[in-house]
């Protein structure tokens, strides 16, 4: 089910805190954070290799982790450095250590072989502190399969019905002007982007005081392995679109406003995921950010509902399969790309495509 060569954002860096230790479950593996002398996130095995029991139940001793449960005592690289009442320490007795890197604001853990933990493999996830833009943190947990929540993020058509009340504002013009909008799909090496112009649209009610009332909006996003997804939405005056080719903007043009969310999709187990989001304004436009906030979270919260609903459906008749259209050009890219890597890498797939 899982990819295991791979970053994964185990949270907010701020979500971390400076003492004590932190239990958390990614890819059904048990892990345990803690912070250094030196502020440095550690991560390991959150299983004491003596009796088993949890370190997350265990106590920071500088750069070290010590087990409650009989004393045993780890150092930072995951070798056991003291055992009470015994000189001669064996190598065995040791804990698995994940690479960290705390980035954008951002936890993310390598889950995979640490020789190959390519940091490059990070996208640009912008972050909290990121200058240009004005936003807060969220975290959601969904009792779902993470696959769900990526192939929601994969397929934006669904923001003109489920999020009718929130980003369409209610009014369903605008809703169906998004809907029907072309797409179009570029392959990315670890990713996929997908691209599209509305044209002469009303836009969403909560942005026209920033837009004005008829724009041209250009929406791209990249979604990026394992589930991570960055859109940026640019509104333009009317004639952008067709001054651009129905392509990429042109760089002669400035928008009248930009937006961007970045998101992360996290598998805790088969049927549990964490999604952290952040989305909002240019910072010029900083004292729009409680409303963006607001239609944010409001609609990240539609989405879990449908998504928890969909996976009871799944569960309640495991043998109907999906049915693809061709609004899931984008899913099934994304599913057999992550199949191709976990096939590479000797995991359980994926399926590959949406149908049987």
């Amino acid at each position: 089910m899982f990819l295991k060569n791979s970053w994964y954002a185990a949270g907010w860096a701020q979500d971390f805190p400076a003492d004590g230790v932190k239990a958390m479950t990614i890819i059904g593996e048990n892990l345990v954070f803690h912070r250094g002398l030196d502020g440095r996130l550690l991560c390991k095995a959150d299983l004491c290799p003596h009796r088993l029991a949890p370190l997350s139940r265990g106590r920071v001793e500088g750069d070290h982790l010590r087990c409650m449960y009989h004393g045993l005592r780890f150092g930072p690289d995951g070798r056991c450095v003291e055992i009470p009442g015994q000189k001669l320490i064996p190598a065995s007795v040791c804990v698995r250590v994940y690479p960290v890197i705390e980035r954008y604001g951002v936890v993310w853990v390598w889950m995979g072989d640490p020789a190959r933990a390519d940091e490059g493999f990070i996208p640009d996830f912008h972050g909290l502190d990121h200058p240009d833009w004005a936003y807060r943190p969220g975290r959601m947990e969904y009792d779902a399969n993470y696959i769900l929540i990526n192939d929601n993020l994969l397929d934006l058509s669904h923001i003109a019905y489920v999020h009718a009340a929130s980003f369409g504002g209610g009014e369903q013009q605008a809703s169906e002007e998004w809907a029907d909008a072309p797409v179009s799909m570029t392959p990315l090496d670890r990713g996929v982007r997908v691209s599209r112009w509305v044209v002469n649209t009303a836009g969403a009610p909560f942005t026209r005081d920033i837009t004005g009332p008829l724009t041209d909006q250009y929406v791209t996003y990249d979604f990026i392995v394992p589930g991570i997804f960055l859109l940026h939405q640019l509104t333009f005056k009317v004639g952008a679109a067709a001054a651009s080719g129905m392509g990429p903007p042109d760089p002669s043009l400035e928008p009248a406003a930009r937006q961007f969310t970045c998101q992360a999709v996290t598998p805790f187990t088969e049927r549990s995921s964490c999604y952290i989001f952040a989305f909002g304004p240019e910072k010029k436009f900083a004292e729009h950010e409680p409303v963006f906030w607001q239609i944010g979270n409001m609609a990240f919260n539609e989405d879990k509902v449908m998504i928890e609903a969909q996976q009871r459906m799944i569960d309640a008749n495991p043998a109907v399969k999906m049915k693809p259209l061709s609004m899931d050009s984008a899913t099934n890219h994304f599913r057999a790309m992550m199949n191709r890597l976990m096939r590479e890498e000797g995991t359980l797939a994926v399926p590959k495509t949406v149908d049987a």
